[in-house]
């Protein structure tokens, strides 16, 4: 999200609800991930399209907390605390070698302590989009995508959902490189994006990169890195200057099967300005059909 990147909220809920809301969003998250092994790779799409009439689903968890921020020199402050909770449900599907369909719905939970504690429980963005494969060879690709990020907030009137409340598109370019690392089969992602915002946020620019390296048979690690630059300010008051945070996610990926493949990993923004400094836990289960 933009400007704070807390996402905040107006409706004054006390503190202990809205941390079990965050909580109970997590646990959900972890559930559905688990459940996916009755179903019976990492969470990796990025460059490459699906084979046609092949699909994945990819749920994935992501639980954050921050009680700091980058000030306008990018220097750390206290900051009003919050906590964050997202589930996303990726669906994705081959409708030709070059092209995959994307559709995710994402629930959202955020709470923001005090003064003035608020929180927000609820639909989040639910994208729609395709990605289509525009050069391959060997083992490169580059892919561009489009995803239209619909807003599921409405008219919560909550602080807590503030930069979740417009609605979105992501333009991006996409590249990927599979190669051989010190004797170990790994690939690198690298994806720029222009995210255009209505409302109030300013418009962004992405860098995202992602290096998987497969360490043993069923395990790969992964490192990635996710940047975001806002394109000036937007409105005031929650996104009257301009920002820019800097976040590095370092992870496992373990083949449970064929077509099941489990994800944890660490994330933390480790500069910023104008933005919070903000620490969590990602659980995906990525499965394949």
């Amino acid at each position: 999200m933009g400007g704070r990147g807390d996402g905040s909220g107006r409706e004054a809920w006390p503190r202990a609800r809205g941390a079990r809301q965050v909580a109970a969003v997590l646990v959900l998250g972890m559930l559905v991930a688990i459940g996916s092994l009755s179903a019976s790779k990492p969470a990796q799409a990025g460059a490459w399209t699906l084979p046609a009439g092949e699909g994945q689903v990819i749920v994935q968890t992501t639980a954050a907390t921050s009680s700091q921020e980058f000030g306008p020199a990018s220097d750390l402050l206290s900051s009003r605390p919050y906590e964050k909770a997202e589930v996303d449900l990726v669906f994705e599907y081959g409708a030709a070698d070059w092209l995959t369909l994307i559709a995710a719905p994402q629930f959202l939970a955020v709470h923001l302590g005090a003064p003035g504690s608020a929180s927000y429980a609820g639909p989040g963005y639910t994208s729609l989009g395709a990605r289509v494969r525009l050069y391959e060879s060997g083992s490169f690709v580059v892919s561009a995508q489009a995803v239209a990020r619909i807003s599921g907030t409405g008219s919560s009137q909550s602080a807590a959902a503030v930069g979740y409340e417009d609605g979105e598109l992501d333009l991006r370019l996409l590249a990927g490189w599979s190669f051989m690392l010190l004797g170990k089969s790994a690939y690198f992602d690298l994806q720029a994006a222009q995210r255009q915002r209505s409302g109030p946020p300013p418009d962004e620019f992405h860098l995202d990169a992602t290096l998987g390296i497969r360490v043993a048979e069923r395990w790969q690690v992964l490192v990635q890195s996710f940047n975001v630059v806002s394109e000036g300010a937007g409105e005031g008051p929650y996104f009257g200057a301009s920002y820019e945070y800097y976040k590095l996610q370092l992870g496992a990926a373990y083949d449970w099967s064929k077509t099941l493949t489990l994800q944890l990993s660490v994330v933390g923004t480790y500069f910023a300005r104008n933005a919070p400094q903000e620490n969590g836990l990602v659980l995906s289960a990525q499965y394949r059909f």
